[in-house]
């Protein structure tokens, strides 16, 4: 895709930069030229500009998800009822094998469609419906459609009995993806492998893949959901910075020092957690031990794609892991003592902009508002009636709502403006959806 040769200029808008060095700005202005943050500042010059009235808003980068399957979106609601992983490995995770490469372009165009009116700029699709090599080029495909940066997680998880046997392919694929798509610096959907998950594949299967991502400089991602698996890869002295684990809600205190000690972070998935009747305390532990937090959807087949929904959700359930503490300590009614809450909205924030964009290996171009970094931002409406009082920030995580997202821009492109998805791309998306649904459930589909 080519860089955009125009300027943009947000004009008056409160911007929550998110750089340290510049902080919060009220009634500031940004100008974009071309795929980048030229300026942040009062009274820059609009001319040449093509300018957005951000007066009595908010500016914040965009939103990034770093764990989320985007073939679900189509499924939205299947899930609704679901009791636990049984469910989701009977009732959601075996249509996967219905999907034909058709549907898996349908879907993923859909749900980066409805991520980017929600205010979700960039996206690691998790995508483990890889069935055949014809279902990862329609989901790259699509994805390169929609505007949305995304980092594809190509899955290598495919079907369990045949494992091994489709294990060459799927390297090979990686490999011939990675030498079409490297020439281009500028991409907005780059590559990156999920790995399978150990408890299905072992390390036998997985170890090739680690080693075919680092020869290809490709990033990495799996799911960490049985105890031990990190002191396993740390064992094999495989574990590194480049790989995120997602979930790790059984994970040890000394994996997340092991994690930590390699600069690396994890991806939580709050809703995700929570419906399945998991521990969350692992994302408390993981930030007093000094790893990178970020968060993600996960599945659009029962959960809403919100990041809103899940920085106030992780908020509030960080801080009952805190009081709980409180209490078994004796310390009860709640007072405040140094240290104590350690949790604040504003690392909320944090988590879904700087700390993903670290996760996502963008970490010195994305989640900041500031000169030279590439301009993927959100401009939300400050709510109907009036602004929240002290920390914007606060707002943004406790108080705003996807309803809220006015305009969104990405690498220097609008994609929303004036609370409306440009170019059709809303209507497109809806009708890809009732494509997908039509050809997997015929008439019984349910009316989107």
């Amino acid at each position: 895709m080519n860089a955009p040769s125009h300027a943009l200029l947000v004009r008056g808008a409160n911007v929550i930069s998110m750089d340290p060095s510049l902080g919060d700005l009220q009634a500031a202005d940004v100008r974009i030229e071309g795929r980048r943050i030229a300026a942040v500042g009062q009274g820059l010059d609009g001319s040449g500009a093509d300018c957005i009235d951000g007066r009595g808003m908010i500016l914040i980068p965009g939103l990034i998800d770093t764990h989320t399957h985007l073939w679900q979106g189509p499924l939205k609601g299947l899930g609704a009822g679901m009791w636990g992983m049984g469910d989701y490995n009977r009732h959601i995770f075996p249509l996967r094998e219905r999907f034909t490469a058709e549907d898996v372009g349908d879907a993923t165009f859909a749900t980066g469609v409805e991520m980017l009116d929600n205010g979700i700029t960039a996206v690691l699709d998790f995508c483990h419906n890889v069935m055949t090599p014809g279902h990862a080029e329609a989901g790259l495909r699509a994805h390169d459609r929609t505007g949305q940066r995304v980092l594809f997680g190509y899955g290598m998880l495919g079907r369990f009995e045949t494992l091994a046997t489709d294990h060459p392919w799927r390297l090979e694929q990686v490999r011939g993806l990675q030498r079409e798509r490297a020439g281009d610096a500028d991409a907005l959907v780059r590559l990156s492998v999920a790995l399978a998950s150990l408890e299905f594949a072992g390390l036998a299967l997985v170890e090739p893949e680690i080693a075919l991502a680092r020869e290809l400089g490709l990033p990495m991602t799996f799911h960490q959901n049985v105890a031990g698996q990190i002191h396993e890869l740390h064992g094999a002295g495989l574990l590194g910075r480049d790989m995120l684990p997602v979930h790790c809600n059984p994970i040890l205190d000394e994996e997340l020092a092991l994690i930590a000690q390699c600069g690396g972070g994890i991806s939580f998935t709050p809703e995700s957690e929570v419906g399945d009747g998991r521990s969350t305390s692992v994302i408390a532990r993981a930030h007093r031990a000094g790893v990178t937090p970020s968060l993600g959807v996960d599945v659009p087949s029962r959960v809403a794609l919100d990041l809103f929904s899940q920085m106030r959700l992780t908020f509030l359930l960080m801080r009952a892991e805190e009081a709980e503490r409180e209490r078994a300590a004796g310390r009860w009614p709640l007072v405040r003592h140094p240290g104590t809450p350690f949790i604040q909205p504003r690392d909320l924030l944090a988590y879904a902009t700087v700390n993903a964009a670290r996760a996502i290996g963008m970490g010195e171009l994305l989640g900041r508002i500031a000169p030279g970094c590439l301009a993927d931002l959100v401009l939300l409406r400050a709510g109907r009636y009036s602004p929240s009082l002290g920390d914007p920030a606060a707002h943004v995580v406790l108080q705003a709502n996807v309803g809220d997202v006015d305009t969104v821009i990405v690498d220097g492109h609008v994609r929303k403006r004036g609370g409306e998805l440009v170019g059709g791309a809303r209507e497109a998306a809806v009708d890809a959806t009732r494509r997908v649904r039509e050809r997997l459930f015929g008439a019984a589909a349910p009316a989107p």
